[in-house]
């Protein structure tokens, strides 16, 4: 499946860049996406984390205020509606709270906050090749998406384990 996935998302990416071209935002756009959705799949299957130090919430974001000074809660009301809302329908606050279930939500979180990392990474490496062509515009808009479609992503987990970590305490926030 990984590899399906992969060349599924190369394959796309190359037909996106003879279509539009690489300066297009619509590439820039295919290269953030693509990497995202390729790794999103996979993980449905095989989940998997980073380790936990990568999980760990930090001092500064414990109360939650760093995230909202960034805007996460915006984010998190743009990804509550629409179309968004399919792709990962396992985030959700359980019915009945019990301790299991909200550590199977945390686990569930700290696997999509992993694949938007890996995903935000493989997505720099199209912007640092990008500016080193000197496609600037490319960059600049491959830059901006990524930071839309997998740093706010990453950083939504992670205020949604502040907030578990203020309703129901520590110890259901995995990695917190």
């Amino acid at each position: 499946m990984a590899v399906g996935s992969a060349a599924t998302a190369a394959g796309l990416l190359a037909w996106t860049r003879r279509r539009v071209g690489p300066g297009s935002p619509w590439f820039a756009l295919a290269v953030a996406w693509l990497p995202m959705t390729a790794l999103g799949t996979v993980s449905h299957v095989v989940p998997f984390r980073l380790p936990a130090a990568w999980h760990r919430l930090r001092t500064v974001e414990i109360d939650g205020r760093l995230h909202e000074r960034l805007g996460v809660p915006l984010a998190k009301r743009l990804l509550r509606r629409g179309p968004a809302t399919l792709f990962n329908p396992g985030l959700r606050l359980p019915v009945e709270p019990t301790p299991e279930r909200l550590d199977g939500l945390a686990h569930r979180m700290c696997t999509a906050e992993a694949s938007h990392i890996v995903a935000g990474a493989a997505t720099l490496v199209g912007v640092v090749h990008a500016a080193a062509r000197g496609r600037w515009r490319a960059a600049a808009w491959t830059l901006a998406l990524d930071v839309t479609v997998n740093g706010y992503p990453v950083l939504l987990q992670r205020y949604n384990r502040v907030l578990l970590r203020r309703r129901f305490g520590p110890a259901t926030a995995a990695g917190g």
